[in-house]
């Protein structure tokens, strides 16, 4: 007998065919040897064995047949395991394939939230200038507000002080309202400074 019936790995699926085949290779005075012996080797070996048998005029005629049915047997085994080999072979492809895609929306998320993030901090650096600005201005305007408000105050000691000075009702009533105009540009630069603030999210406070 040259192919075992419960052989899944022999190719064949119908058992009046292995049947057949092993009845070929016994009436014409074969064994299981030729079989068994390259039944895990490759379809060139087989073929380069069937001819060393063929071409040595000393086999008989009926084993050279029955060679010839076994190696017949064996290109079906070898059809099976390379099919097994290939169908073994798409499906790591296509796990390949699945990891690949995986990891392509896995970078592709990532850039997404990598690009949301140098925007976000584009923003803040944007706004952090923007009230760095504004603060700087705030300062200068107060700093301004608190000269002209002890330059009111001195007013009136320097003129006690210096006899027979005159008040000068226009130069006091210009810093007057350059007070005004500083008081009144503060608060602006105040309400400014607050909704600056705001358009920066988790900001921490600033000591002033």
């Amino acid at each position: 007998m040259a192919v075992d019936f419960g052989d899944n790995a022999s190719g064949f699926r119908h058992v009046d065919v292995i049947r057949f085949i092993n009845n070929e290779v016994l009436e014409n005075g074969g064994g299981p040897d030729f079989y068994m012996a390259l039944r895990s080797r490759p379809w060139n070996e087989v073929e380069d064995q069937l001819q060393i048998v063929v071409a040595d005029p000393r086999v008989p005629h009926a084993i050279k047949r029955a060679c010839a049915w076994s190696a017949l047997a064996l290109s079906v085994r070898v059809g099976a395991r390379q099919w097994e080999q290939q169908a073994h072979h798409i499906r790591q492809l296509q796990q390949q394939v699945r990891e690949h895609k995986a990891a392509s929306w896995a970078l592709a998320n990532e850039l997404k939230r990598l690009h949301e993030e140098r925007e976000k901090a584009a923003a803040h650096g944007n706004a952090w200038f923007a009230l760095k600005q504004v603060m700087y201005e705030r300062d200068m305007l107060r700093g301004r507000l608190l000269q002209f408000e002890r330059a009111a105050q001195l007013a009136p000691v320097a003129h006690e002080m210096l006899p027979g000075s005159r008040e000068a009702p226009g130069d006091m009533s210009l810093m007057v309202q350059q007070m005004l105009y500083c008081e009144k540009k503060l608060q602006e630069t105040g309400a400014k400074c607050q909704a600056t603030k705001r358009k920066i999210p988790q900001i921490p406070s600033i000591s002033r």
